[in-house]
């Protein structure tokens, strides 16, 4: 019984992994692209530019992150946070979290300033 479980299971990823990530997901966008394509070289449609500051936010606003690097003597390298806002290319408000999950407070201060290069997204 065992060992059917575990061939249904490898089935199962192969099935999710190969078949749908790469046949299925790769169709589609390679139908998308040849779509706009079609929009751009035969109708002339111009494709809407995209403001990478809006970019930026859909990929970091309200993400997770974990601190690389100590910032002052409570938050310390591995603290964990959220992105409240993104100021720029190089700025960013986040808010941190101790073990227990309150938020952390220090100088009076709830949400703090930090660098792009002082965090990693959690996955």
């Amino acid at each position: 019984m065992i060992v059917f479980e575990i061939i249904g299971d490898i089935l199962a990823r192969i099935f999710v992994e190969i078949i749908f990530e790469g046949i299925i997901v790769g169709t589609y966008r390679l139908l998308k692209k040849g779509v706009e394509w079609i929009k751009v070289k035969i109708f002339g449609f111009q494709p809407k530019p995209i403001d990478p500051q809006k970019a930026r936010e859909k990929k970091l606003l309200y993400k997770n992150i974990e601190l690389t690097e100590n910032l002052n003597s409570v938050l310390k390298a591995g603290q964990n946070g959220a992105i409240l806002e993104v100021i720029n290319q190089d700025k960013v408000f986040a808010e941190f979290y101790d073990r227990i999950g309150n938020q952390i407070e220090w100088n009076n201060k709830l949400v703090f300033e930090i660098k792009m290069n002082q965090f990693k997204l959690k996955k």
